[in-house]
């Protein structure tokens, strides 16, 4: 039995000698012993259950000491209680964390390092780390070795139920004299960082009532898709470009059972054909020249328990094609240059504004697979077949931004309200959005009037040319009236820059004044003269 005791004392040299000396004379075993300024904690043995002589003893020795000022029992030594705060808190975590000697030798190790290795605290402490775990698979020995930080490498670790996916960041362990004494290892569960980015990282949840809207067409469309969002079958939304299937995407996982799980998005026709394959299925280590050490994980295994969304599907390969049509009816996925399966759980939603149809009579896209995404067709009607949403989305748009701008509200003047409806909108609710921009941005006023809509149409022929409809602008003016003409594609810099001569020209034609006109355009006076003055404008 022991028994540990507090003693307050005097700061003075000696004082730890002296009162050694005296636990020495009275042949009381001494176990620990801390010593801060004015502090001194003893514990001490050959105590058998504390007998109240032999305490009572010690007691008054002490306190005949000079520099002794006070004595009182404690429970636990300060060093004990620390250690216990950060047992408690290693314990606490969700990482696990182990630690070693320099030599390789587990130290010390976590609740949650435990499960995440299989192995017992008990039953690894002093052992060689490179005797339980693979070390190729498990950096540390190597941040050991180069005495250098390894952070965030990707493991797989072999559990009772697979292999488990980690991220794990090793750092070096330095004393004073920065001689090398150990290292320390977190593992953090891919899944958890995962979660963990996507409520950091995630885009605001698009839901049903976002969808703006006033036609029966799309109240109609919108309630299919609301029941659509129950339940777990493959959804293919088709529509022209610039419709909202992505919108529609996103609002159905928010009505779904997997809102609470991850959902990624993937433009297909954004990537290179061998870049695809690697980030929706991941790749093994070695698989190619570059591959990253350890693999890497594919969208579709971040997606698992969630949605993912394959927008421009109709650009896949034959090659991707074959290879996701396995996946959807297997649900599993096998990564670049490897051999294992690996079990998912996905929603699916793909996308396309192409004509399947008669991509497969051409054979550029499988019917199997086509059968197997449009278990649920859902079809966005064009702008143009539902003009009565035009007034609505016209209205949400001007409100959204000018208050991004942070300028006040505007509105459609009756003329521009004709206009807007008697177009085809070939860009749909996209073009739409960037027209009223471009008429904001422009006009001065309140209200924006016809000849502030301008309307995109570029028609290119063969010599890149803009194959000119007849219209009610000037032939000689890119900027007027209806249409921003683009005469030849070229650089980018000379595109703008020709956009900003007809817009500078538009305006002053209009304001006949280069004081009005800067005002118009948000700029000084001194600028549009300077502008005037580099394209030739009088």
């Amino acid at each position: 039995m022991s028994c540990s005791f507090k003693i307050d004392v005097i700061d003075m040299p000696g004082v730890t000698s002296r009162l050694l000396n005296l636990v020495d004379d009275l042949n009381i075993n001494l176990m620990a012993m801390e010593v801060v300024p004015g502090e001194i904690y003893i514990r001490v043995g050959d105590l058998p259950e504390c007998k109240k002589v032999k305490r009572e003893e010690l007691l008054v020795e002490l306190k005949r000491l000079d520099f002794v000022k006070e004595v009182s029992d404690i429970e636990y030594m300060p060093f004990e209680v620390k250690e216990q705060e950060l047992k408690t808190v290693m314990n606490n975590l969700k990482e696990g964390i182990v630690a070693i000697d320099k030599y390789g030798k587990i130290s010390t190790m976590n609740k949650s390092a435990e499960v995440i290795l299989n192995v017992s605290l008990k039953k690894s402490i002093g052992k060689d780390i490179r005797d339980i775990l693979d070390s190729d698979r498990f950096p540390i020995i190597e941040s050991l070795k180069k005495k250098k930080k390894i952070e965030n490498e990707e493991i797989l670790i072999e559990g009772d139920y697979g292999k488990s996916h980690y991220f794990t960041t090793t750092t070096p362990i330095f004393d004073e004299d920065n001689n090398l004494i150990g290292a320390v290892a977190s593992m953090k569960d891919i899944d958890e960082v995962r979660k963990l980015y996507n409520t950091i990282h995630e885009t605001p949840k698009i839901e049903f009532n976002d969808i703006i809207h006033q036609s029966e067409k799309m109240e109609r469309l919108i309630e299919y898709a609301k029941r659509s969002a129950k339940n777990d079958s493959t959804i293919f939304i088709r529509g022209e470009s610039g419709t909202g299937k992505e919108l529609f995407a996103r609002a159905i996982y928010s009505a779904s059972s997997r809102s609470q799980e991850p959902f990624v998005a993937v433009n297909c026709a954004a990537l290179p054909d061998s870049l695809l394959e690697s980030e929706l299925f991941g790749y093994e280590e070695g698989s190619f020249t570059g591959a990253k050490k350890g693999g890497k994980q594919g969208l579709f295994e971040i997606a698992d328990k969630g949605t993912i969304f394959l927008d421009e599907i109709g650009e896949m390969s034959a090659h991707l094609q074959a290879k996701l049509l396995r996946t959807l009816e297997q649900n599993q996925i096998r990564k670049v240059g490897g051999d294992q399966v690996i079990n998912i759980d996905v929603r699916v939603i793909a996308a396309t504004n192409r004509k399947i149809e008669e991509m497969i009579r051409e054979n550029k896209f499988r019917e199997d697979l086509y059968y197997r995404l449009n278990v649920i067709p859902i079809i966005i009607p064009p702008l143009r077949e539902r003009r009565e949403d035009l007034f609505a989305l016209s209205k949400y748009f001007i409100w959204k931004i000018t208050n991004k701008m942070r300028i006040p509200n505007k509105h459609l003047s009756p003329q521009a309200k004709k206009k807007i409806m008697s177009y085809d909108w070939p860009g749909n609710v996209r073009e739409l959005k960037n027209v009223l921009e471009r008429a904001i941005n422009f006009v001065s006023s309140l209200e924006i009037t016809a000849d502030d809509i301008i309307f995109d149409r570029l028609r290119l022929q063969n010599n890149n040319y803009l194959n000119r409809e007849a219209g009610d602008y000037n032939k000689d003016s890119l900027l007027k009236g209806n249409y921003v003409d683009i005469k030849e594609i070229s650089s980018i810099k000379k595109m703008v820059g020709e956009l900003e001569k007809l817009v500078i020209s538009h305006t002053l034609n209009e304001e006949q004044s280069l004081r009005k006109a800067a005002e118009v355009l948000g700029v000084s006076h001194t600028t549009v003269l300077n502008k005037a003055k580099k394209y030739n404008l009088k």
